[in-house]
């Protein structure tokens, strides 16, 4: 074989090699252009459910809301009701202090006088519900400050 021949080979090898590598690039361009147009596809499909999902996060951020005003009126009710519990206790802390003040076994002016007890630490509470301790209890109608029966 000359040279001329070895040239003419080495051409076609080269040609040959060449348009391999185009086809093998052109099918490349092909496969990438399919998953794209899939990838658009699936975008297009997952766009439809978009709408739908922000109507859910709307009622979602909605029910969070009722809630936190729900929260905040049982927060509110739970201050009351704390509050009228301490009043509570008020009055019935001023109602045996009353009693205390009447009754002559107990010294309101001891340093360690507590409401509801005697000298001696013993309770002057009665399990007489008829007893009435208060001078604003509506059901009094003589109008003295001594405790009386009903």
């Amino acid at each position: 074989m000359d040279t001329t021949t070895w040239i003419i080979v080495l051409v076609v090898v080269l040609v040959v090699a060449a348009l391999v590598a185009w086809l093998v690039t052109q099918q490349r361009k092909k496969k990438q252009h399919e998953h794209a147009e899939q990838l658009r596809t699936e975008a297009h499909e997952h766009a439809r459910d978009i709408p739908e999902t922000q109507v859910q996060a709307k009622e979602a951020e909605a029910e969070a809301e009722r809630a936190r005003l729900e929260a905040e009126r049982a927060q509110t009710r739970a201050r009351e009701a704390q509050v009228a519990a301490t009043q509570q206790q008020a009055v019935h802390e001023d109602r045996l202090r009353t009693a205390d003040q009447v009754d002559p076994r107990v010294d309101t002016s001891s340093d360690d006088y507590a409401p509801g007890t005697t000298a001696d630490g013993r309770s002057t509470a009665t399990h007489d519900p008829d007893t009435v301790l208060d001078a604003d209890d509506p059901r009094r109608t003589d109008g003295t400050d001594e405790t009386r029966r009903v």
